[in-house]
């Protein structure tokens, strides 16, 4: 007859909680096969094999997410992850014995002379018992050595951008301030540089943020205080991204400063939104790129645009059926006149308005359709071109004004 364990006996036997078995069962990653008439759970021998299948992938460090989906495919049955099991213990006692290795070293040094400084001592027993216990010893290596490569140019970069997050820290910058968002796009890319693309390098030193510490993850470099600073601020700027509905990070440097250049234009527009208007600005404004020269070649030059931009507002009649609703707005924000006041408050981050999102979009197709990795101002400036044709607005009235050839500039950008 089949032997049952119920849930609190399997948990007792096992070490789990009860609690994380009834997850497991509300889930359905582990279901009794059986239950008493009472509605009590009941494992049967089937039940317990896959519980020690699920440990060991769990122990393999995979996520419940990606348990599921391992159970169901034979390249991960039991006995295949219980052998992956076994290589990693093998891996870890490897790790163990160079442990124990070096501190008998560093005994009989310190047995033998006092040119060992116990401050050293406890400096290296800390990093070793920090970072080896959940990296491979290859992977401690490999990062070790990707430390000592740093030149001195770069250590004073990094010094220099230390004191620049700390700065903004200190002076409580919001996350959403261009500058901050810049600031989360060099450490994102710096974190990538560092682990070179290893996803499971990037999720063991997660791991030792999680369970040992800010300073143990990154070897000592980074404060706790900065380190969680600088990973709310590339949380953020995720959120923003996928809002936005593309990456920043595929913006190649020039775009990110027409971006940047788009806000200021704004600013002096006294405009609180970022509309196809700023981003034409923007383009022209970073007059090394190669939109703002094919531009330039079609008789359109920053000065003219932003007089275009200038006079269209002034000029901007509110339709009838708006007027009560604009004098309600005029009202709320104590604004007399279609005139923003030079001294309004205009926020450190204005916000991309849903036709720029349509461009940005644009432009990553195009980008995509190109085979490029990244977007450049070119391709900012062909989603310009394309979302223009289609809904109109004020940046393409801005060309019109300056007689552009759209077409002709589009083939002129697309052959690039």
């Amino acid at each position: 007859m089949p032997k049952f364990l119920q849930i609190g006996e399997l948990a007792k036997q096992t070490g789990l909680s009860i609690r994380t078995l009834r997850y497991y069962d509300e889930i359905g990653l582990l279901v009794p096969s059986h239950r008493t008439e009472a509605e009590y759970r009941l494992y049967s021998e089937a039940d317990i094999a896959r519980l020690q299948h699920i440990l060991s992938l769990r122990q393999l460090g995979f996520a419940l997410k990606e348990i599921r989906e391992c159970l169901e495919n034979p390249a991960f049955s039991l006995p295949n992850v219980i052998n992956l099991h076994l290589a990693r213990l093998q891996e870890q006692m490897a790790v163990s014995q160079s442990l124990f290795t070096k501190l008998s070293t560093l005994a009989q040094q310190l047995q033998t002379s006092q040119a060992v400084l116990v401050d050293d001592l406890l400096q290296i027993m800390e990093n070793l018992t920090m970072t080896q216990q959940y990296l491979t010893q290859e992977q401690h290596d490999l990062l070790e050595a990707r430390l000592k490569e740093g030149t001195n140019e770069g250590r004073t970069e990094w010094l220099n951008f230390l004191e620049q997050a700390r700065s903004h820290m200190a002076q409580g910058r919001d996350f959403n301030d261009p500058e901050v968002r810049h600031m989360a796009l060099q450490f994102r890319d710096t974190i990538r540089g560092f682990v070179g693309g290893d996803l499971q390098l990037y999720e063991a030193l997660m791991q030792v943020y999680q369970n040992e510490g800010a300073e143990a993850a990154s070897w000592g470099t980074l404060d706790a205080p900065t380190f969680d600073y600088m990973l709310k601020a590339i949380a953020i700027l995720s959120v923003r991204e996928e809002m936005v509905g593309f990456s920043l990070n595929r913006l190649t440097p020039e775009s990110r400063e027409v971006l940047i250049q788009g806000q200021e234009c704004v600013r002096e527009l006294h405009l609180n939104v970022f509309g196809a208007e700023a981003l034409l600005l923007g383009l022209l404004a970073v007059e090394t790129s190669l939109a703002a020269q094919a531009l330039n070649n079609q008789g359109v030059d920053l000065i003219i645009a932003q007089n275009l931009c200038q006079k269209l507002l002034a000029n901007t009649k509110i339709p009838s059926n708006a007027q009560n609703l604009w004098q309600k707005l005029l009202a709320k924000y104590n604004v007399s006149d279609r005139k923003i006041p030079s001294d309004t408050k205009i926020p450190p981050e204005i916000p991309f308005t849903p036709r720029v999102r349509r461009v940005m979009k644009l432009a990553a197709e195009q980008a995509e359709q190109q085979s490029h990795d990244q977007i450049t101002p070119q391709h900012l400036l062909l989603g310009l071109l394309q979302e223009g044709e289609m809904a109109g607005g004020m940046a393409m009235r801005v060309l019109q004004e300056c007689a552009v050839d759209c077409q002709k500039l589009k083939q002129q950008l697309s052959s690039i």
